[in-house]
């Protein structure tokens, strides 16, 4: 009798102690959402078009908020600079992370998520620089409220008038409906702005009702110069889609647009926000995560209304998408995992977001943050931090020039860098090539049910009949990074391509992500470019 006592005792005890563990384990400690691996981390321009990042320095159990500037558009980064005078808890991941934005007259804006002492709790903190990064106030919170409750998640956003805006997840309604013993789903969307340099706020607005608890806002400012916000929402029937609103000062007759129509029915916590661009001529340019149909894909669409219009979806396995628009440029990025390396993948429309070509392509086998894509007058470049660094890349000329470039004997060589880790054809042409029409003419299909069909087009005419060679690429429909033979013989451009081709066209290399390539000669079917 003693022994089964004495067996029931020690089974009693490693349950307790098991009860414990998974205790601990659910508990996310305040260090653990402050630093550790959180390389959370956001980009802008100021006035000058100078590149900033803003993010989290580790420090014991906290961490400090700090800023760094380029010069370069990433190429040298000036010292980082503390924000902050003194180490606090820091929410540094993804979707919840530093927040960089720049005033009129080149004020410095920065906040923050601060986890408060109880779990999934925290503060909205703010701070800014009136000399240039020089001198910084002393960390302020944002709202009003002060209840040890969730306030985070928060987003940024200064005005054409100089008013700073901020968004966060809120749990007060929540909190009150429990108390009244009342059903409430999910969170709230809560707002305060600052017509003073972010000396004083005004505020709290509340948003809206039943907004998901774990997803970034995204704001921006629309045709009107208002600031408006983009959030998932939890719609009747625990439907969680995506709403649209306009922020107003008085917080008064706030109207709430449902702008997807995915029905994704879900109680859980989907950990992806969406992201918002809107351009001169009122277009709302969107991407956003959802599942449909059983399956978990990320889009883009024109928010009009009911309904998004020119839905495409991404790449399977495609997330964490991030927007900019400039004019009828678009630049989509996204992350996604090849099974051995983190990809960052990217897009880039010239028409508005109706047809899109496929991007530089970046890569790592560390951690990683997600990516942002951010314009300036010229450019779109994706900033994306890596546990080594932060990665900066031309997405694209946002000037909208569809130009030729020459091919000259090194050509190839950068080609396949730029591409190394993606599968992409290149392909040879010229422009009285009548199978070469045939060719070309199967891509331009195909791009029309797959738009992230990589291709490289070489027009073995010289780079001097670029004029023509973009008018037949345009007429054929063909999407895709143009290239002409520059003044170097063409024997030797040829034998740099490849030794064994004696000049036979059309002529295409497809390459796998391995980076090998296949040679094939003559007209490319659908079959053949789709990989089968």
């Amino acid at each position: 009798m003693k022994s089964l006592n004495f067996h029931r005792h020690c089974a009693a005890t490693f349950l307790v102690l098991l009860s414990l563990v998974f205790v601990a384990l659910a508990q996310p400690a305040l260090s653990a959402m402050s630093h550790g691996r959180a390389l959370g981390t956001t980009a802008a321009f100021d006035q000058q078009q100078r590149l900033w990042i803003v993010r989290s320095e580790p420090v014991d159990k906290n961490a400090h908020v700090v800023v760094e500037r380029s010069d370069d558009h990433g190429k040298t980064w000036q010292p980082a600079i503390r924000v902050t005078a003194k180490p606090e808890p820091v929410s540094a991941d993804g979707e919840n992370r530093p927040k960089i934005a720049f005033g009129p007259r080149n004020e410095i804006y920065v906040s923050w998520t601060s986890p408060t002492s109880e779990k999934f709790t925290g503060d909205i903190r703010f701070t800014r620089s009136l000399d240039g990064g020089k001198s910084w106030s002393a960390p302020a919170v944002v709202h009003h409220d002060r209840q040890l409750i969730t306030h985070r998640f928060e987003s940024l956003l200064v005005d054409q008038a100089g008013r700073i805006w901020v968004t966060w997840i809120d749990k007060r309604d929540l909190g009150a409906a429990q108390a009244a013993k009342r059903e409430y789903a999910g969170a709230a969307v809560y707002y305060a702005y600052s017509d003073d340099r972010g000396a004083t706020w005004r505020g709290d607005y509340k948003l809206a009702d039943n907004s998901c608890e774990c997803c970034r806002i995204a704001l921006a400012l629309d045709s009107k110069g208002r600031a408006v916000a983009m959030w998932r929402h939890v719609f009747p029937g625990s439907e969680r889609d995506h709403a649209f609103a306009v922020l107003k000062p008085d917080g008064q007759g706030v109207a709430i647009e449902r702008v997807t129509t995915d029905r994704w029915k879900i109680d859980a916590c989907p950990h992806h926000g969406p992201s918002l661009a809107i351009t001169a001529d009122g277009a709302r340019h969107a991407v956003w995560f959802n599942q449909v149909n059983g399956a978990g894909r990320a889009f883009y669409g024109r928010l009009t209304g009911a309904a998004p219009a020119n839905v495409q979806p991404l790449p399977v396995g495609a997330m964490h998408a991030d927007i900019a628009a400039r004019g009828n440029i678009v630049g989509i990025v996204w992350k996604r995992f090849d099974g051995n390396a983190t990809q960052v993948e990217s897009w880039i429309s010239k028409d508005g977001g109706r047809h899109f070509t496929p991007g530089p392509t970046l890569q790592t086998e560390g951690e990683s943050d997600q990516p942002r894509v951010l314009s300036t007058d010229s450019s779109m470049l994706i900033v994306w931090r890596k546990a080594d660094g932060v990665a900066v890349a031309n997405l694209g000329d946002a000037s909208g020039d569809d130009a030729i470039k020459p091919f000259t004997r090194d050509t190839l060589r950068k080609i396949e860098q730029q591409h190394a880790g993606a599968e992409f054809w290149v392909v040879m042409w010229d422009l009285e090539c009548v199978y070469c029409m045939k060719s070309l003419g199967n891509i331009a299909a195909l791009q029309k049910q797959q738009p992230t069909l990589k291709v490289v087009t070489v027009s073995t005419d010289p780079v001097g009949a670029a004029s023509d060679i973009r008018q037949r690429l345009a007429e054929l429909g063909v999407r895709s990074e143009a290239y002409a033979f520059s003044a170097a013989p063409e024997e030797a451009l040829r034998y740099a391509i490849d030794p064994a081709w004696m000049g036979e066209k059309p002529r295409a290399y497809r390459y796998t992500a391995n980076g090998s390539r296949t040679a094939i000669s003559g007209v490319l079917t659908a079959k053949e470019l789709a990989g089968s």
